[in-house]
Parts: structure tokens; sequence; C-alpha cells
């Protein structure tokens, strides 16, 4: 590394350090995450209230007055009166306010009950609750972070402060993978009750219906339950208006029960009404399962949930400060590519300092990963048993981008002869055909395309069937081949193949290349697609076959499709593992990259998805680029000119 490339380093350093220590003030809003307004008290004297709480009439008002002490001249209110009134009103509405003037918390380095001062990760957090809170948006989160930052701590006090202010009759309830965890949760809450200035509110609890798993929140109405995935039944079902689900990546299945079945009996009472609340929150523990199932939907859209991360890095507890200058140059000029990568990413070189050190307590990269991750990839690591290292599916990641065309594949028939006319692609909202490049007609280009097929079940239970389409043209300038459609879906077997080589038919009479297991396997759905590649060879000439052509042109009959066994699927892992590595072809579907990540090595030594995942697009598009590696380069033909009688070459300078 060069001085020039360390001095920016070291440029870039200042900058993050500055973010992360940025100052903050509660009391007066300075550094609050959230969008504030001046209030002013007496003369230049002022603060910060979040903009929410200058549209009360009450705040309004003062605002509109010019101030606390106009206001109060006005109205012929003592100022020292209404001064307290108005710091009243900011404990209402202002979060950081309260948390930091009434609420009172454990702090585990000084073994002290302290007031609760927000960090710069839980601002982070804070602003998404009261920015959907006070928008009359229901509030629902999952949480995805890093160990020990105070990430239920927020959560818990946010749902007390919604009941001692805000709303009565608000039950909420804390559910975690066993009770005790549950219990040291509303711990918090029970302390912070005790310390809780009386004067503003006092906040007592005592058992509900004399049960001290649920307490109830006196003068407020408010009863709040725990339960955990083993025990579920003992939480008051039916009129809980705010969830806390806790850890949820360590909730496992058992014969009687699901986290997800649990969980929807939780959340299921849970109404859409403003300041309602559902947040699942956990460290990841590996993916496949529900909380990996939750961050996916959330984070593509598919649920009423948003996502928050807090990476390692955001937080100002992991930090190591260096001996000097010189040491924090030497440790800049050693950084590795992962280190160089979170650098950017916004760690500070004191950050990545303590990582460095904290990294060698764990004997696995995949154990530090999911413990301090630094992006949502990082931290979702599945058990560390990957069929592909993770760091080579990151890399394709930022090729990913939703489909420019989503639809059907049409034709005059659904199968035999006329599927095979009038073949065109047929736009719909909520098609299962996913396209990021129509077929190009302009250039003609032999052994371009290879539609591949991974045949699945008609049953919505049953694998899907995959159809993949790869572009080979950038081999001919020296690129890589190219995912450019994906048609994912439940279907006969024989309307399956059909529609396939439709899409072949589309793609400009693509080499079609069917997983040939599911139709030679008898007992499968619909016996009759035993024999359906012998009847569409007859109208489509153009399908892989998978023995020797010398011994083709032997007499050796036909074997077509692309047959999977043990040791053709090692060959297809080890072929997609150096594309993968060496970025040898791009993929725009993420759904294709998630597949990848949790296709897993099993202890038994085979491969597929881990529990409760599907691996169909993985291998479809595994058999289409192992096809396309035994394929000839592709080949552009020049048309020739048009000739005169003559013989002669007709030029447009001619006509």
């Amino acid at each position: 590394m060069t001085d020039a490339q360390i001095r920016e380093i070291l440029r870039l350093d200042a900058s993050h350090v500055r973010r992360l220590f940025a100052p903050y003030n509660p009391l007066t809003g300075e550094g609050s995450p959230l969008d504030r307004v001046r209030l002013y008290f007496d003369g230049d004297n002022y603060v910060l209230i979040p903009s929410y709480m200058a549209r009360t009439p009450t705040v309004g008002a003062i605002l509109g007055a010019g101030g606390v002490r106009r206001y109060a001249d006005l109205s012929g209110i003592p100022y020292a009166q209404m001064q307290t009134a108005v710091n009243r009103l900011r404990v209402v509405y202002d979060f950081e306010f309260w948390s930091v003037t009434c609420a009172k918390i454990f702090d585990k380095t000084s073994g002290q009950l302290v007031p609760f001062r927000l960090r710069r990760a839980q601002l982070k957090l804070v602003r998404v609750l009261l920015d959907d809170l006070f928008a009359g948006i229901p509030v629902r989160i999952v949480l995805l972070k890093a160990r020990q930052w105070g990430g239920s701590t927020v959560v818990q006090l946010f749902m007390a402060w919604i009941q001692i202010f805000h709303r009565t009759h608000w039950n909420s309830a804390i559910v975690s993978d066993v009770e005790s965890q549950a219990l040291t949760i509303r711990a918090m809450y029970s302390k912070m009750a005790r310390q809780h200035p009386p004067e503003i509110c006092p906040v007592r609890f005592r058992n509900f219906e004399g049960s001290a798993k649920n307490k109830e929140l006196l003068d407020r109405d408010c009863v709040v339950s725990i339960g955990s995935m083993q025990k579920p039944d003992s939480l008051r079902s039916g009129d809980i208006k705010m969830a806390h689900l806790s850890e949820v990546g360590l909730w496992k299945s058992t014969k009687e029960r699901k986290p997800e079945d649990v969980i929807q009996t939780i959340i299921g009472s849970v109404p859409r009404e403003p300041f309602t609340a559902v947040i699942l929150e956990s460290t990841a523990k590996g993916i496949g399962n529900f909380f990996h199932g939750a961050w996916c939907d959330a984070t593509d859209g598919r649920s009423a949930y948003r996502p928050v991360f807090v990476a390692w890095f955001e937080i100002d507890l992991y930090y190591k400060p260096f001996a000097d200058e010189a040491q924090k140059r030497t440790f800049a000029a050693a950084l590795t590519r992962d280190e160089l990568a979170r650098f950017y990413a916004g760690a500070t070189l004191e950050g990545l300092n303590w990582y460095r050190e904290k990294r060698r307590e764990y004997s696995t990269d995949w154990q530090m990963l999911c413990e301090f991750p630094s992006t949502p990839e990082e931290a979702f690591q599945s058990s560390g048993r990957h069929a592909h290292d993770p760091l080579y599916v990151r890399q394709l990641r930022p090729f990913v981008r939703p489909p420019a065309f989503v639809g059907e594949i049409a034709a005059e028939a659904l199968y035999g002869p006329d599927a095979l006319r009038d073949v065109h692609f047929m736009a719909t909202s909520g098609g299962d055909l996913w396209i990021w490049k129509f077929p190009d007609t302009e250039k003609k280009i032999t052994d371009r395309y290879v539609v591949s097929l991974d045949i699945g079940g008609r049953n919505p239970r049953a694998d899907y069937s995959v159809i993949s389409v790869i572009d080979r043209a950038p081999l001919l300038l020296g690129g890589v081949e190219e995912a450019v459609a994906t048609y994912r879906f439940h279907l006969d077997q024989d309307l399956t193949v059909w529609r396939a080589v439709q899409l072949a038919e589309f793609y400009n009479h693509a080499l079609f290349a069917p997983e040939a297991n599911s139709l030679d396997r008898k007992g499968q759905e619909g016996d009759h697609s035993l024999t359906i590649l012998d009847e569409i060879k007859e109208h489509y000439d153009n399908i892989f076959a998978r023995n020797d052509p010398a011994r083709i042109r032997e007499g050796e009959p036909l074997r077509l499709g692309f047959l999977t066994t043990q040791a053709s699927k090692t060959d297809l892992v080890n072929q997609y593992n150096k594309r993968l590595r060496d970025m040898l072809y791009i993929e725009c579907d993420k759904r294709v990259l998630d597949e990848i990540d949790w296709y897993e090595v099993k202890p038994d030594g085979s491969y597929g998805a881990v529990e409760g995942k599907h691996d169909d697009m993985y291998m479809s598009r595994a058999i289409a680029l192992k096809v396309s590696q035994l394929m000839d380069l592709p080949r552009e033909i020049k048309e020739k000119p048009p000739r005169r009688e003559d013989g002669t070459v007709r030029t447009e300078a001619s006509m």
C-alpha cells in the first residue's frame, strides 16, 4: 500500500470516527436522528423537539407565540410553571428525552442503575420506531442485530413508554425461546418502573389475577405477559396490542409446534391499528429458519415488516484505540481485503482493531460473522457446511435487480405441435416468468441460448419446476454468460416440459436441456410424462443429448436430457463454484443467489438445501451452466449482401 493510499485511509477514518461519536445531547435534542424543530424558552435559549410534537395544538400555540416565555406572558402563566409544563410534554412526546430523564437501566460496566442515554446504534432503531408510531403506521419491525448493544432494552422501554403515556388497556407480550429470557427482559421494565419519577407519573406493577407471569400496570389497565416458544400457553391471547418476540432465530421446531405457528398465534390477535407494535428481533442463527424467512420477506417487500439491521461497527462499544499514530498507520498499511471492505462500509480503524482481536476468541469465521456481522449477508451464514463460500456468492449480488418483464409464455396450444406456433410473451403482473432480457432477434448467433429445466410437481407443496435461460453471446467478446430469465411454477409434468420447449423456441430455438431423472422414474405425477421427450423430439430438434456424439453417429440411441447422479451432481457443484469464485457468469435473480447461499453439504456427504428451503432454481441454473460448458463457442453469422442477376454485389450506393 502506498503512502498516498495510507493517507487517504487515515483521512476517511477520521470521518468515520466523527460520525460514530457525533455530538448527541438528548436534553437539548442535538444529534437526534428525528426530524426536529426549535422551541425557544427565554431569549436565545432553545431545545430541538420532534416535529410531530410541534404539530400538537398546545405546542403549536407556543411556537406561534414565539416561544415559552412569550406564551407564558401572553397567557398570564408564571414562566417557571410553563417551563415545567413544557418539559412534561417533552416526556410524553420525546422518547429520547424521557429515556434520559425518567428511565434508569442497569449498566453492566459499572454495576449501577444509570439514566438510559441512547447510544448511536439504538438511535438508528428509535428513528424507525418513532417515525412509524407518529405517522399512524402500525409498528412492524424485523430487527437483525449484532450482540450486546441494547436492542431488546430499546424495544421494551419503547413499549413501556406507550403504555405509560399514550394508551390504556394496551396489553403487551414478551416471548422468547425459554421463559427465563422473557423474565430477564421484563425485569428491565420492572427496574425502570421502581425508579420512575413519581412527580412525572408513578409506575406501579402488581400480579395480574394472581399470576406472577402476568403483571398489571396500575392506573393504566395494561397487562405485560411473558411466554416462550416452549410454553406459549401461559400468554393471555386475544387482546394483545404489542408483542416483543426475542431471539427468534433460536426458536426450534418440535413435534408439537413450529415457531411460525406459535408466532402466528401471538401476532394474529394484534390488530393493524396505530400504536400497535410487533417487533421480531434476533441475532442471526443460520438460514432456512423462520427468522431468516421473515427477514427475507421484509427486505424483499413481501411483508408488512420493516427490516432494521445494526452492524457491529455502528456500535461504539466495539472500539479499541491505538497506542499512538505510528501504530495506527502500521495497522492501516496491513489491512486485509476483508478488512478494507468493512472499512469502506463504515468501520473505523479502531473498530477493526477491536474486531481483529475479538476474532481470535472464535474457532471459525462463521461464528464471528453470526455474532458480529458487517452486513445482513454475513449475519445469515448457515452452518459452516456451505457448498459455496458465501464471499463468492456476495460478489454477484451487485448485479441483482428486478426483472424487466413479468408474465407468462403463450402459444396456440398448451401441448402438441400447435404449442410451438405463435409462441409469444404475455405480460401479467403476477406472472411466473421473470425476464431480464428478451431474445435478440437482430443478430444471428449460433449456440447462443441454453434453456434448462429442473422438474418439480403440480402440488403447491411439491418442489417447483424451474426453467433457466442463459445467454452465451458475451463469450464472443471475451465476456461471461448471463442468466436472462427464470420461470418458476407448479404444473403437470408433461405440460411443464412443453412449456420449457416453448420458452426454448421463444429464445431463438435454443438448446433445450431438461433434467431427465424425474422423467425416467416411474410412479411420478402423470406417468404419461415418461415418454414426453420422445413425443417432443418429433417437433423440436434441438434437445441436449447426454451420450457421446461419436457413439450417436455409430448408431447408439439418443439419451435425451441431463441425468443427475451423485457423480454428476458433484461436478455441477464444482463447476458452479468456479463460476462464482471467478465471477464467470452474471446472476440478476436474487432468489437464485439466496438458494446458492443455503445450498450445503449434508453430514452424509450429499448436497441439498438447508431444511425447509428449496434448491430448484439452483439445480436449474447449475444444469444450464454445465451444459453451456459442453457447447461450442457461439459464433455470429454474417448474412451475405444480396446479388444481382449478373452475380455482382448489390450495395446501397448502387441502389
